[in-house]
């Protein structure tokens, strides 16, 4: 009898559909907030102690000497991608049907099966961004009472720009839990800060406010995930609770060095296919989409962390 694997079959089509898909009803953001790079199954990665980039050589050279050198060398781990996908079943009487009124039900599958497996590492991005434990801990801070973002007499601008500074690498794009974020953008002293006027009316937009921090990009996480389990009623939480984080973003770093708070390791390309399937009267198949990638935080003093914002 043949395995899963041999039975699978890649096909061209629906793994072009799972490279390109996005959908944009769920704003996922996790590319952007730890861009992707490609890598093997397994590779060697640097983790960055960034006082490295600070410790300054005699560069003096001697009219017949060399200059000395130096290398920005971070400590060496080891890493793995694992592999992520989802199958959607498709029984070859629905399949006939759908090929009767003029509509592919395999190509709709594998967006299925792609927005699954993209949510599912929005989660793990989220989860990886919001744990404190991958920050230094003076750059990590719990707001309550009336630091947070929800009181209009908070600093929420102070607040993020001391965190910033504490940053040996300064951030160069913010991300925002959809909580944090409505708070932030109507606070009155934000509003005040961007539009001139007394900060009791308007709202501030994506560039706006990036320009007000002096930050390439500001990120929203709109997502919600059930928290619930199958079978159960279900309850939908947001992805990205009710944080703020910085991230310095170098969009030239990967597996073989390059500071950044961090990345996607990526091994080959997304893939979709179908395998048969033992299902009903007529059979069916299975439509299959996934990736193997690994999600990692390679430099903690590149980025800062704030808890309960709103």
């Amino acid at each position: 009898m043949s395995s899963a694997t041999e039975q699978f079959t890649e096909s061209p089509v629906l793994t072009a559909i799972a490279i390109a898909y996005s959908n944009p009803d769920y704003s996922l953001i996790a590319d952007q907030v730890l861009p992707r790079v490609p890598s093997s199954g397994t590779f060697k990665y640097q983790v960055y102690d960034e006082a490295e980039a600070f410790t300054l050589p005699d560069t003096r050279v001697g009219r017949r000497s060399a200059p000395n050198q130096v290398e920005i060398e971070g400590t060496e781990q080891d890493g793995s991608t694992e592999e992520y996908g989802i199958d959607v079943p498709l029984d070859n009487k629905t399949i006939a049907e759908a090929k009767k009124n003029k509509w592919d039900p395999e190509k709709r599958a594998a967006e299925r099966a792609t927005d699954i497996v993209l949510l599912d590492r929005e989660v793990r991005t989220a989860n990886l961004i919001k744990n404190p434990a991958n920050y230094h801990a003076d750059h990590v801070e719990a707001l309550a009472g009336a630091d947070m973002f929800t009181d209009p007499n908070s600093d929420p601008v102070t607040i993020i720009e001391d965190l910033m500074a504490t940053c040996w690498q300064r951030p160069n794009q913010i991300t925002f839990g959809f909580g944090a974020w409505m708070a932030f953008r109507k606070h009155p002293k934000v509003v005040k800060a961007v539009h001139a006027n007394s900060g009791d009316q308007g709202r501030a937009s994506h560039q706006q406010v990036a320009d007000l921090l002096e930050v390439k990009r500001i990120l929203v996480g709109e997502s919600r995930v059930n928290i619930k389990r199958p079978g159960e009623d279900p309850v939908l939480a947001r992805v990205w609770d009710n944080i703020v984080s910085g991230q310095f973003i170098n969009k030239t770093a990967d597996t073989s060095g390059g500071i950044t708070f961090g990345y996607t390791a990526q091994n080959g390309k997304k893939v979709a296919g179908t395998m048969s399937a033992n299902m009903g009267l007529r059979g069916g198949k299975l439509v299959r989409s996934g990736e193997d990638v690994r999600e990692l935080i390679v430099a903690r003093r590149a980025g800062f962390l704030i808890q309960n914002a709103a």
